[in-house]
């Protein structure tokens, strides 16, 4: 595993554009990940949890275009804004979203909100 976070970052973004979303997330995210959905983390702790709210995203959507406007590397910290217009459940949804990583010293993202 590379610690290059830069290079990781893009690997997540490359991930998602192919729709490899359970790929990356299973390279890139440390067992003890953190992610925060508008800020409620209580229900996304830990590798477990979020690996079953990712296979929940990808088995009930269907991406239809996704797009990287912005992205941001300082440090341990990466943050990207991307738009996705996808159906999920039978309803399209067209948005854009800011995703902002903190990063261990092994390259994994520890956390990981959206917004």
């Amino acid at each position: 595993m590379s610690s290059n976070i830069k290079s990781n970052i893009e690997a997540i973004i490359n991930g998602i554009e192919s729709n490899k979303i359970l790929d990356i997330f299973e390279k890139y995210y440390a067992e003890d990940v953190v992610m925060y959905e508008k800020g409620d983390s209580s229900n996304r702790v830990g590798k477990d949890q979020n690996r079953k709210a990712e296979e929940a995203f990808v088995n009930n959507a269907t991406i239809h275009e996704v797009k990287l406007i912005k992205l941001l590397v300082d440090g341990n910290n990466t943050a990207y804004e991307m738009y996705m217009d996808f159906t999920y459940g039978g309803h399209n949804v067209k948005k854009t979203q800011w995703a902002i990583q903190q990063w261990n010293n092994n390259g994994l993202v520890v956390k990981e909100e959206f917004f």
